[in-house]
């Protein structure tokens, strides 16, 4: 059951030692990203956003496109629908995950473990950019012009043992998350890009329900 989670994790989703990367330059002093990070997400009730999933594995020559709409609200409900190439459909409210296809669907309660409970912890905290907050996960942070770019690596035994790096871009315009990449121990990965986000909109509750 540990595996199913963190595979939900890693689908919608290096070393220490990583080169800079390109056009970025290293951030000494991170308090006001942090900072900024949490004021806006303490004033997001909630998002709408379309995103485009990019699966890379290394046994394929061509990554796995996949395209949909995640829907937050405040405090922890999660709807990841996948449209294109495919229907799919994983819904996280209270403790409980729903996981849907045109053919099964699987109920599962998060609250029975504390390692789920962490899984969904760092699943909402991603989406509203609070990871940053998260004793869990050592980080380093560089920027250009336009963005911050975020490396997170897992210090929790259980996530090291699926996870190698989680990376965040955040745009400087209005300091959410642009870009979010799961990096396997394996080094396949996952690319996830949202794109026309639409904060605070009302959304109804009955698009989170898990029954």
């Amino acid at each position: 059951m540990y595996k199913l989670v963190l595979f939900i994790f890693c689908v919608f989703v290096v070393s220490h030692g990583i080169a800079q990367p390109d056009g970025f330059t290293r951030v000494a002093d991170t308090s006001y990203i942090s900072q900024k990070v949490n004021e806006v997400a303490s004033k997001t009730n909630s998002i709408n956003t379309e995103f485009i999933q990019e699966k890379n594995l290394a046994f394929l020559d061509e990554k796995i496109i996949s395209k949909g709409i995640l829907l937050y609200k405040k405090p922890d409900m999660l709807r990841l629908e996948y449209t294109c190439p495919y229907n799919y459909l994983l819904i996280l409210n209270e403790g409980k995950l729903l996981i849907k296809s045109e053919d099964s669907e699987i109920k599962v309660n998060l609250e029975s473990s504390r390692m789920f409970n962490e899984i969904n912890d760092l699943i909402i905290n991603s989406i509203q950019g609070k990871i940053l907050n998260m004793p869990d996960l050592s980080t380093v942070f560089y920027e250009n012009s336009d963005s911050f770019f975020i490396q997170l690596w897992p210090e929790q035994e259980e996530l090291k043992k699926y996870i190698k790096t989680i990376e965040l871009f955040i745009s400087k315009k209005d300091y959410t998350v642009t870009d979010f990449r799961v990096i396997e121990l394996s080094d396949d990965y996952t690319l996830i890009k949202f794109v026309n986000k639409k904060i605070n909109e009302e959304i109804p509750d009955e698009r989170f329900n898990t029954q």
